[in-house]
C-alpha cells in the first residue's frame, strides 16, 4: 500500500522534542492506551521506534543531531559542560577556556560550534525555533524565543511551574504554524524537569507526557484543518532518557583527596593551586582534565596519568558510583574501563576497531573487531550500552573532551554539592535508561535501528534541501 505520504508532497517538516523522554515509558503509555493522538497520528501510520541518542545523553548537546546531523565530538560540544586545556594555559582574555550551558551561558552553545557545521536553520528557509538554545542561523523572528527562553527557565525553575513553558512552547508552534513555515523545532522541558525534581515515573512526569499527548492532538488537528496534514512530516522525539538517583558521587572531593585538586562549575573563580578540572553533565556522566609536565597545553593520556597518579583509575572502580572509564591511549585511541573487563576503541575511517582484553567492559557478546556504524549499532542495540564504541570514538574526536571521561551506575550520580534543587533522577550516561529515546514520525520509514542523527539528513531529503557531505547521520 502507498504510503499517504510520498516526499515529494513534503512542504513542511515539524519537531516536537520532548527533553527527557524515554524510549520505554512512551512505549508502555502507547500500549495502554494513555497516548491516544500519538497513536492516532504517529504510532499508528509512522514509525514508532525506539533510537540511540547521542552521548553524552544530555539537554543541549542532544539537540545536536536534530539541529546539524552530527554529534557533539564533531561539533566540538562534548557536554552541558567542558574545559579547553590549551586556552586555559594560555590565560588570556578569551571568553572560550570553559564553559557550562546551565544558565545564560547556552546562548553560546551555537556560537560554540566548530565553524563548518551548518545549522538547520542556515539550511532551510522560513524555520523556525522555539526554546532551543542553538538557534545559529534563525534570525530575527525566526528565533520565537532568543530573548524569553531564558527567563520562562528562571521563572520555571523558581515556582517548579514547568508546565507554563510546555504551555508557551505549544502555542508559539501554533503561531508559526499560522504564519506558515517549512521548518520548526519547539522544545517541551516539562518531561525532563519534573523527572529530576522526583522520578523518571513520578505521576507528575507521566501526566507531562498525557499533556504532550494532547498537544500533538491539538497540532495535528489544526494542520488537517488547513488542509496541510499530509504535506507536513511531524516528529515527535526526544534528547535523552532519565534514571532514578538515590545516591550522590561527588568527584571534586575524590580528586581533592588524590593531591589533585579540581577546577569546577561554579567555583570557576578559584584558579590557584589547580592539577584537574571536573566538569559534569547531567550528572550521570563528567569529563576530567589533567594538568601534566607540560601545563595544560595537550591531553594527559592513560600511561602518564598512571604515573602521575598511579591508583586513581583502579580507586575509580572501587566507586560503586563509577559504572564505567574511559580515557585517552597514546595510540590515538580510547580505553575504556569497567569493573566487567576492559576494552580499546579507535576510530578507522568512517569504521569503528573495537579490540577486548579479556573480559569486554560493556558485558557484550564476542563482537568483530572492526564494524561499520550499521554494524556497530546492530549489534549493542539491545544491550545495556547500546552504541557504547561508536559513541565514544566520536565523542574523543573532540578537542574539548576530557582526557578521562567517567559514566555513572545507573541510581547514582556524579554531582554532591551546589544542585539546586537536589536531583531525583540524572541522564547523561552510556546507559541504555538515558541513551534510548523516542523517535516517531507520521511517515513511515525502514524498521532499521536508528540513531537520532539520523532525522536531520531525512528532513532535508524530504524538503528537497541538499545533504551536507561532513554530517554523521544516514538517511532513514
Amino acid at each position: 500500500m502507498q504510503s499517504p505520504m510520498a516526499q515529494n508532497q513534503v512542504k513542511r517538516c515539524v519537531v516536537l522534542l520532548a527533553d527527557g523522554a524515554r524510549a520505554d515509558v512512551f512505549s508502555d503509555l502507547l500500549s495502554k492506551g494513555k497516548l491516544p493522538e500519538i497513536q492516532r497520528w504517529l504510532a499508528r501510520e509512522g514509525i514508532h521506534n525506539a533510537g540511540v541518542t547521542s552521548f553524552p545523553s544530555t539537554t543541549g548537546p542532544g539537540y545536536l543531531p536534530f539541529l546539524t546531523g552530527s554529534f557533539p565530538g564533531t561539533c566540538n560540544v562534548p557536554g552541558i559542560r567542558w574545559f579547553d586545556k590549551a586556552k586555559f594555559e594560555n590565560r588570556g582574555l578569551s571568553f572560550d577556556r570553559y564553559r557550562s550551558y546551565v544558565g545564560p551561558e547556552s546562548f553560546f552553545m551555537g556560537r560554540d560550534m566548530s565553524s563548518h557545521i551548518r545549522t538547520i536553520f542556515e539550511l532551510v528557509p522560513e524555520s523556525y525555533s522555539i526554546f532551543n538554545p542553538i538557534a545559529r542561523g534563525a534570525t530575527g523572528f525566526r528565533n520565537r524565543t532568543r530573548y524569553s527562553r531564558i527567563w520562562y527557565w528562571y521563572y520555571a525553575h523558581l515556582t517548579d511551574r514547568w508546565n507554563l513553558p510546555d504551555e508557551a512552547a505549544l502555542t508559539k508552534t501554533l503561531q508559526v504554524l499560522k504564519k506558515g513555515c517549512r521548518f520548526v523545532f519547539a522544545v517541551f522541558p516539562g518531561i525532563d524537569e519534573y523527572s529530576h525534581l522526583t522520578h523518571p515515573h513520578h505521576e507528575a512526569v507521566i501526566s507531562r507526557y498525557v499533556w504532550l499527548d494532547e498537544a500533538v492532538g491539538i497540532i495535528a488537528r489544526f494542520l488537517e484543518k488547513q488542509g496541510d496534514w499530509k504535506s507536513t512530516q511531524f516528529w515527535l522525539v526526544s534528547d535523552h532518557g532519565l534514571s532514578k538517583t538515590d545516591r550522590h558521587f561527588c568527584v571534586n572531593t575524590f580528586l581533592e583527596k588524590h593531591d589533585l585538586p579540581p577546577f569546577f562549575y561554579p567555583l570557576i573563580f578559584d584558579k590557584k593551586g589547580k592539577r584537574s578540572a571536573n566538569m559534569v553533565s547531567g550528572n550521570g556522566m563528567t569529563h576530567i582534565y589533567f594538568k601534566n609536565h607540560d601545563g595544560w597545553m595537550r591531553h594527559t593520556f592513560r600511561g602518564e596519568l598512571d604515573r602521575m597518579a598511579p591508583n586513581l583509575l583502579n580507586d575509580f572502580l572501587c566507586e560503586e558510583a563509577v559504572d564505567i572509564i574511559a580515557c585517552r591511549n597514546s595510540e590515538g585511541g580510547v580505553d575504556v574501563i569497567s569493573r566487567r573487563g576492559e576494552a580499546s576503541i579507535r576510530l578507522n575511517g568512517h569504521n569503528v576497531h573495537y579490540e577486548v582484553r579479556g573480559r569486554d567492559p560493556f558485558g557484550y557478546p564476542a563482537l568483530p573487531k572492526d564494524l561499520n556504524p550499521q554494524k556497530s549499532l546492530e549489534a549493542t542495540i539491545d544491550s545495556e550500552y547500546p552504541d557504547a564504541p561508536f559513541q565514544l570514538a566520536h565523542l574523543f574526536t573532540a578537542s574539548r573532551t576530557g582526557d578521562v571521561l567517567l559514566s555513572a551506575k545507573p541510581g547514582y550520580d556524579l554531582r554532591l554539592k551546589y544542585e539546586d534543587p537536589e536531583h531525583k533522577a540524572s541522564h547523561g550516561s552510556l546507559h541504555k535508561s538515558h541513551m534510548m529515546v523516542p523517535i516517531l514520525c507520521n511517515m513511515p520509514f525502514g524498521k532499521r535501528p536508528a540513531r537520532t542523527v539520523d532525522v536531520f539528513p531525512t528532513i532535508l531529503k524530504s524538503l528537497g534541501i541538499p545533504i551536507p557531505s561532513y554530517i554523521d547521520g544516514v538517511l532513514l
